[in-house]
């Protein structure tokens, strides 16, 4: 059950995941081609040049792993969600929940076969800031297996509060969008004057 203003973290399960995930990148990736030059170029050195860089890298993966789905939590407070993650370089996302205007409920093959999934959080402008395109969220809540229920919740606090793209869209339509209608209008005028004189 989700709590408002209580720390969840990720499920077990992602763990697993990305253990997994490294399995895979090791067989399809490194041992597809590493195989045969072994089997066909059986030299000490050459097998020790291959090998040791997997290894270097399992070892690393093998203890990143575990730290990095330590390091993530996730908060649902009355007005925002707090999102952190990182095991060297720390990241924190806050997002109020009156600029949320997209969920999306991710769930791949092999996350749907442990049960998990992931929420993508957009919020008004993200998703062509700067005038690139962002890829996934502005924040993610990932691995968790009451995806369904955190996004209900989600869903069901935004919809007693107004956007904040629809207020500012509200504001201007009010007076101040009056004036800018009698602004265009006078220069409209203005042109066709000025050529009506030459």
């Amino acid at each position: 059950m989700v709590k408002v203003n209580e720390v969840f973290h990720p499920n077990s399960e992602l763990k697993t995941l990305y253990f997994l995930y490294l399995l895979i990148g090791i067989v399809a990736f490194y041992l597809s081609w590493a195989t045969p030059i072994i089997i066909f170029v059986p030299h000490i050195y050459v097998i020790v040049s291959i090998l040791l860089p997997l290894l270097a890298a399992v070892v690393f993966f093998a203890y990143w792993i575990p730290k990095y789905c330590s390091s993530v939590s996730f908060l649902l407070t009355e007005n925002e969600i707090v999102v952190e993650k990182g095991v060297w370089w720390k990241k924190k996302s806050i997002v109020p929940y009156n600029r949320i205007t997209n969920i999306d409920v991710v769930q791949g093959p092999l996350s749907r076969k442990f049960g998990i999934a992931s929420i993508k959080i957009q919020t008004a402008g993200y998703s062509m800031a700067g005038g690139f395109s962002a890829k996934g969220g502005e924040a993610e809540i990932f691995g968790v297996k009451n995806y369904q229920e955190i996004r209900d919740f989600i869903l069901n606090t935004i919809r007693g509060i107004k956007p904040v793209a629809v207020e500012a869209a509200a504001e201007k339509s009010g007076l101040e969008g009056i004036i800018c209608e009698i602004l265009h209008e006078l220069k409209e005028i203005r042109k066709l004057l000025e050529r009506s004189t030459k």
